[in-house]
């Protein structure tokens, strides 16, 4: 049995083979599905503090509206819809919802446990497809479903009392929210098998599905997209070729993903990522840690080109990299790339192959009583395994009545009494706000790809108060208004609401009349003059120049004066569908302009009928 890469391993495996594969492949799902099972038909489980709520809401929204995915109104001032999240897991999460007619967060919830059970089973069809050793892939394949090596090596990822045996990819997926990250990973496998086969085999088939499979992974989560790169590299030095079908598979993947993954949205994330992770030490050792890694990465290229094996190669080189971004941030507190803390998961991955290929390596040399022993320890560790992932699970996945929450009674009181209103839902209760209403949030959404810089400064300028001293209401009021917000929801201390956003509570009462309150939660009017988010104002109020920060509102003063000012004509917009909006009246004069409290973004267009508007000029927020 080769599995070297050679011309002998490119050959379809045995077809005596094939049902050992199959039935491997169903235990190893049917063992995964047992471990998560009611994650399969939850609705909502008891954690509403992560973003979960949003891909649901997503989901909602690319099955409400399949046809008309140019912009995205409801989070963040809105958007073009690729600027809201990557399309893979709200689409597959629409389809699932259409095809079964199941609740938008049910049909997520069902998507992310199939992600979470054949994550496994596509890891075990890699090794397979590559080694042709049963020990290898399933014992990879059963590392990867009932170990987590990250809290092994990270104390800061253990959970609980459970130290390293607990279910880290699990609580990821349930309790931190990280839907898309399991779901990318869950098709990472399958997109580097037919990689493998591109290079290995050829064909043009094996070009298409490696080219649409390394898509579906970069389109899915912006993980993916770092992590095939590095695996393709990996790939290459490991099998010693293949430098022109990657080439050939990247380029084309690019190319059928970019309308979703612009250039443009490339650069703001790139410019953007480090915000999310909190930090970057801007000195000597971090400037060091990248030629540092990449110095190893070629030492261990060096060292394992000795070794027979490509996929024990490949397990090094993609290992090293997978290990050395996370550890190195929890370990040397170095931020290699940006996040680098969540790489724990790939961290997970790389280390059960590198497992699986030291296990055939014991077991070719072991004799046949050494092998015994060897499945009696695995089968005896994998069925303990199985039991505490399993009790975990059962906790973790714990359904709930969303209708007793108070982030349901938040959400649907607003969708009832406000309809299309944009608000400033401080807290959880906006992750799952879109999942019952079309009404815009100021806020929510994946914040480091929101493309209006001055909402997210606003927002945090109205969340946090920081150095507003005495005239914190005055600063929060004035943001509200400016940027179109009939609304704002404040939990109070004693709020079941889980992140009390809002720092200073108490900054509104008195200033801002009470439209609902129950428990020590609280929704206060904005006072606006207009419901409209289309104002007609004097060109000279047009903000000429961006603030420097939240306390800086001099270059805003006049529009927001001018919103307020009774002697300009009121301009009625109504909303067509997701992307089109129609101002049917605004009577204007020479020197006015309409301004639409929307985030401008290339290809946001606006056209008039100049012998009815001679003087119309638009801007916007």
């Amino acid at each position: 049995m080769s599995s070297s890469g050679s011309p002998s391993s490119a050959t379809a495996a045995p077809a005596s083979r094939v049902p050992v594969v199959v039935a491997l492949s169903c235990l190893i799902f049917v063992l995964n599905y047992w471990i998560c099972r009611e994650l399969f038909t939850a609705d909502f489980v008891q954690n509403l503090l992560s973003n979960e709520g949003i891909f649901a809401a997503l989901g909602r929204f690319f099955r409400e509206h399949p046809t008309d995915l140019r912009w995205f109104p409801w989070f963040n001032e809105g958007m073009a819809t690729e600027y809201a999240y990557q399309p893979g897991l709200p689409g597959m999460a629409a389809l699932t919802g259409a095809l079964t007619g199941w609740p938008a967060s049910r049909a997520l919830h069902f998507v992310l446990a199939f992600a979470y059970c054949f994550g496994p089973v596509a890891l075990f069809w890699f090794a397979w497809d590559w080694s042709e050793s049963v020990c290898l892939s399933l014992s990879a394949a059963l590392a990867f479903s009932l170990t987590s090596p990250a809290e092994l090596l990270i104390r800061e990822l253990r959970i609980g009392g459970d130290g390293h045996w607990g279910p880290l990819r699990l609580n990821n997926l349930v309790w931190y929210g990280e839907a898309p990250h399991n779901a990318a990973l869950a098709f990472l496998p399958l997109a580097l098998l037919f990689r493998r086969r591109a290079i290995v085999r050829g064909g043009a088939w094996n070009m298409v599905l490696a080219g649409a499979l390394a898509g579906v992974v970069a389109l899915t989560n912006a993980f993916g997209a770092f992590v095939i790169a590095v695996a393709a590299i990996s790939m290459v030095l490991a099998l010693e070729r293949g430098v022109r079908p990657v080439l050939i598979v990247g380029v084309c993947s690019y190319l059928w993903i970019s309308p979703w993954l612009p250039p443009s949205l490339i650069a703001w994330i790139r410019r953007t990522a480090w915000s999310a992770e909190g930090f970057f030490q801007d000195n000597t050792r971090a400037h060091l840690a990248i030629p540092v890694t990449v110095a190893a990465f070629a030492l261990i290229w060096l060292f394992t080109r000795r070794l027979k094996s490509s996929l024990e190669r490949f397990a090094c080189l993609f290992g090293l990299w997978m290990c050395a971004i996370p550890l190195g941030y929890f370990w040397l507190h170095l931020t290699i790339v940006p996040q680098s803390s969540r790489y724990q998961l790939e961290l997970e991955m790389a280390v059960c192959l590198l497992l699986g290929c030291f296990l055939h390596l014991l077991w070719r040399k072991a004799p046949s009583t050494g092998r015994i022993a060897l499945i009696t320890i695995l089968a005896m560790v994998s069925a303990r395994q199985a039991w505490n992932f399993r009790h975990a699970a059962a906790i973790l996945v714990h359904p709930i009545d969303i209708t007793k929450t108070i982030e349901y009674k938040v959400s649907t009181w607003l969708d009832r009494n406000l309809p299309g209103q944009r608000t400033l839902i401080a807290g959880d209760p906006e992750y799952i706000f879109n999942i019952y209403s079309d009404n815009p949030q100021f806020s929510a959404g994946h914040e480091p790809t929101a493309p209006n810089w001055m909402q997210r400064v606003a927002v945090f300028a109205i969340q946090t108060g920081m150095n507003a001293g005495d005239r914190d209401a005055e600063y929060s009021i004035f943001w509200l208004k400016a940027f179109g917000n009939q609304a704002i929801y404040v939990p109070g201390p004693t709020s079941r609401e889980h992140y009390h956003a809002i720092l200073n509570p108490r900054k509104f009462d008195g200033l801002l009349p009470v439209l609902w309150h129950d428990e020590d939660d609280t929704i206060f009017r904005v006072p606006q003059r207009s419901q409209s988010m289309a104002h007609v104002i004097p060109r000279e109020a047009l903000v000429t120049r961006q603030p420097i920060h939240g306390l800086d509102t001099q270059p805003a003063q006049a529009y927001v004066a001018a919103l307020d000012d009774p002697s300009f004509p009121l301009a009625d917009l109504a909303w067509l569908s997701p992307s089109h909006a129609s101002i049917k009246t605004a009577p204007m004069n020479r020197g006015q302009v309409i301004s639409v409290q929307e985030t401008y973004m290339a290809g946001w267009r606006a056209a008039s009928m100049a012998a009815k508007f001679p003087f119309m000029a638009i801007s916007s927020v």
